[in-house]
């Protein structure tokens, strides 16, 4: 039989035989069986499979972290080592952690391009210590890759219940100081107010970035809002990519019964239920609106304090020009009928057109039934 199976082009006998199993167990025990199949089981399109069916679709991150990882055999065990050691909590395995954090590094203008980064860490009393620790955690994990790979970085902590605290103003990346500010950091407790965060996030980066500086927002959170102040936090969102360049905002999912599809929707994605009503004077007739948004002029300036986010809540979600510099493809025009509205907001907050999956990482999340 062996010296039948022998006879058996490499291809035929994956198409026949490996691209059939589905378990990983089986696929390890047909690997023990013999040489051949042993180097035939190690191919990356069967363990790119393997890891569709357990974890889903792979997005840009993961295929980045199978990169980084030497191929999806060595990025699945990895993942199933992590699993196992967080469990009952998910958290991303060494390499999707690195390649989220890698995004950060990315310039568009050169290797001396500055880049500001603003930690927005969440300290309401929905998230305990353990959370609260595992955020401040990844501030310092990641303040030290960017140092490691960025000439000209600067990083602002931000901590944020009802109002805000600014643990640690922006400026050139200081571990050690860094360092003893996270650990000094006392919860506020209170409630989750993303849109002031992101407001003082804007705030700080138009004070003291460069002008041409990347400007990254990092929105650290479990994301229980609901649905009205999700759609005040995107508000505030559109509104800094609008009045700044090359600006990206990211999130990161932590504590238990986050909610990835209300984090999605403020960094970029489509809402989850239709958009609360507003006051009269926030529903124009389409036809000026639309006149409004076709007519060329500069940005609208940036507006610091209450007038800025009174500003935000009474502007309705439109469609915003990618940030300039950006040198990826620019989204399509709006087109209600085709839904290309999502997608060109979703771009303009990033500064690279990506999607906001491509921008969200679940950093210790406990799989719960939503709140």
């Amino acid at each position: 039989m062996l010296s039948h199976v022998a006879t058996v082009p490499d291809d035929v006998l994956s198409t026949a035989i490996l691209e059939r199993v589905d378990c990983v167990r089986d696929l390890c025990a047909l690997a023990s069986t013999s040489k051949r199949f042993r180097q035939l089981s190690g191919c990356d399109s069967l363990w790119k499979s393997l890891w569709r069916v357990k974890w889903g679709e792979p997005v840009a991150l993961t295929k980045r972290a199978a990169a980084l990882a030497g191929g999806y055999k060595r990025l699945f065990g990895s993942k199933i080592l992590t699993d196992k050691a967080s469990a009952p909590w998910t958290k991303p395995c060494p390499e999707e952690l690195k390649a989220s954090i890698e995004k950060l590094t990315k310039r568009i203008n050169g290797e001396t391009q500055q880049v500001c980064v603003v930690f927005l860490v969440d300290g309401s009393g929905s998230v305990n210590a353990e959370e609260f620790e595992s955020m401040l955690g990844f501030v310092v994990e990641a303040s030290t890759q960017l140092k490691a790979h960025v000439t000209d970085c600067q990083v602002s902590v931000v901590q944020f219940s009802n109002d805000v605290r600014v643990e640690a103003p922006l400026a050139p990346v200081n571990l050690e100081a860094l360092l003893k500010v996270t650990q000094g950091m006392v919860r506020m407790n209170g409630g989750t107010n993303v849109a002031v965060a992101i407001q003082k996030a804007g705030q700080l980066l138009k004070r003291d970035a460069a002008t041409d500086a990347m400007r990254h927002v990092i929105l650290l959170t479990d994301g229980r809002v609901d649905s009205y102040q999700a759609h005040e936090a995107r508000q505030m969102s559109d509104q800094l990519a609008d009045e700044q360049r090359h600006v990206s905002l990211f999130a990161y999912g932590v504590g238990r019964g986050v909610d990835r599809a209300e984090l999605l929707h403020i960094i970029g994605g489509m809402p989850t239920c239709p958009l609360p009503p507003t006051s009269s004077s926030s529903a124009p007739s389409s036809a000026p609106a639309a006149a409004a948004a076709a007519a060329p002029g500069p940005p609208t300036n940036a507006v610091s304090g209450s007038a800025a986010h009174s500003t935000s809540s009474s502007t309705s979600v439109g469609v915003y020009p990618v940030p300039s510099g950006a040198v990826t493809s620019t989204p399509a025009p709006h087109d209600a009928s085709s839904g290309s509205e999502g997608r060109a907001v979703a771009a303009a907050l990033s500064a690279w057109c990506e999607p906001p999956e491509d921008r969200y990482l679940a950093l210790c999340v406990r799989d719960e039934a939503p709140w």
